[in-house]
């Protein structure tokens, strides 16, 4: 008796675990909920920018908890900590790709030469923040830094907080908040890397260091 006990619990352990799995690849690799709504930023544009400082890479990195494509949001609550998942929208990259992939877009980064300085962006925040249940806006916060060629010496640093308003409290309204911020951050790192040259008043001589 006992041993047959055994036989069927191991049985229905089996039969269980089978069907777990045959659910678990129902869909083929790479396929995705009929549901699920992908966001990017657009098609891609021409390039707008000729860094004022000689660029030879271009970086964009993020924390782990950025590292996937979901698309965050939160509350402007203060006591209210937690960071959520929309369940049925995402990037379609994670968003250090997504902007990355935007930067190298928008700058001319060719150098005949194969000189330039090393840019890099940290992100610290990409999320959409609600101010009330009607009212959202997208937030990036970011650190730009130059790095040299030699040695990866740090020439310059800066911090940016880029915000944009969202026309509607949902996901869509939230990827176009943060689509628009990210044009901004590019924008400002521009406008950064064009302000570090001596020749627009900067302290630094950009093509000398950067060689």
């Amino acid at each position: 008796m006992i041993v047959r006990r055994r036989a069927r619990s191991a049985t229905l352990r089996f039969v269980v675990a089978a069907g777990l799995a045959v659910l678990a690849g129902c869909g083929s690799v790479g396929t995705l909920p009929k549901s699920l709504t992908l966001h990017d930023f657009g098609p891609p544009g021409e390039a707008r920018y000729e860094p004022a400082v000689p660029l030879r890479l271009l970086e964009v990195r993020a924390p782990s908890w950025l590292g996937s494509s979901g698309m965050q949001y939160r509350f402007a609550d203060p006591t209210d900590q937690r960071r959520l998942t929309y369940t049925q929208n995402r990037w379609v990259a994670s968003p250090s790709e997504l902007i990355q992939t935007a930067m190298r877009r928008a700058y001319d980064l060719a150098l005949p030469d194969g000189g330039g300085c090393l840019l890099r962006v940290e992100l610290d925040e990409f999320s959409q923040v609600f101010d009330s249940p009607t009212t959202s806006h997208g937030v990036i916060e970011a650190r730009a830094l130059l790095i040299s060629p030699r040695a990866d010496a740090l020439l310059a640093e800066t911090r940016m907080n880029v915000t944009a308003d969202a026309a509607t409290p949902d996901a869509g309204g939230g990827a176009a908040a943060l689509r628009e911020a990210s044009h901004r951050l590019i924008d400002d790192v521009a406008r950064w890397l064009g302000a570090l040259d001596r020749s627009a008043g900067g302290s630094l001589d950009a093509k000398r260091a950067c060689r």
